[in-house]
């Protein structure tokens, strides 16, 4: 069997290998964006404030009767937002 220098390799290989190299980088980049989007999302998530409107006065839901940042009171169809902390306030 005789002995193949780095130089005598055919073109097929060299194709090969940087196809693989290409799409192993390609993979990788795919990967790393899909980890910078899920810790973007969940940092969003954790700060958003939650939206509801209020059509009836309904006693079940306790959003504290009262906004917690002008201090009056809701009203029906009041567009409001919610706290992580579960206070409620308006949006407009």
């Amino acid at each position: 069997m005789p002995n193949i220098g780095f130089q005598n390799l055919p073109l097929n290989i060299y194709i090969v290998v940087f196809g693989t190299a290409i799409f192993v980088f390609i993979l990788s980049l795919l990967f790393c964006c899909y980890l910078i989007r899920l810790r973007h999302q969940a940092h969003k998530e954790l700060y958003a404030y939650k939206q509801v409107i209020l059509k009836e006065k309904v006693k079940e839901l306790n959003l504290h009767e009262i906004c917690a940042v002008c201090l009056e009171e809701f009203k029906p169809k009041d567009e409001l937002g919610i706290c992580p902390c579960k206070h409620a306030f308006h949006r407009k």
